[in-house]
């Protein structure tokens, strides 16, 4: 697909966008997704695994975002002022695509540098051979 050309999403794509980009279901299981938009989750699955559905995804979420942010603004402000909290900016840049929970990943095992580690040292030292 070139610069120029503009990615066409097929019936069940269109629906699956609608409530994508819909705040009221942010979060939910794909299961859940698919029955909102009346596709399959192999559907689903097929449309996900296209960068240009992403994409489209993406971009008319951040249109959506930016088309609302002063109202967002002023009530962020607002609450801002009131309550303590920040899910309402949580929940914005998640559907941007600009945050992630944080998840703990453990690592398990080891990695061996010993012999490369001396190599650059030899190289280091001017020792060549």
């Amino acid at each position: 697909m070139t610069k120029g050309d503009k990615y066409k999403p097929t019936a069940a794509e269109k629906k699956l966008l609608e409530v994508l980009i819909n705040p009221e279901f942010v979060g939910l299981s794909v299961k859940n997704i698919c029955n909102l938009a009346g596709v399959s989750r192999n559907k689903y699955y097929d449309a996900m695994k296209k960068p240009a559905f992403q994409e489209l995804v993406k971009n008319t979420t951040l249109e959506l975002v930016k088309g609302k942010i002063g109202n967002v603004l002023n009530a962020t402000y607002a609450y801002a002022l009131g309550e303590k909290g920040h899910q309402d900016r949580k929940i914005l840049l998640t559907m941007a695509g600009l945050y992630v929970d944080k998840q703990d990943v453990n690592h398990s095992g080891s990695v061996d540098i010993s012999s490369r580690a001396k190599e650059i040292d030899d190289y280091l030292n001017g020792d060549t051979s």
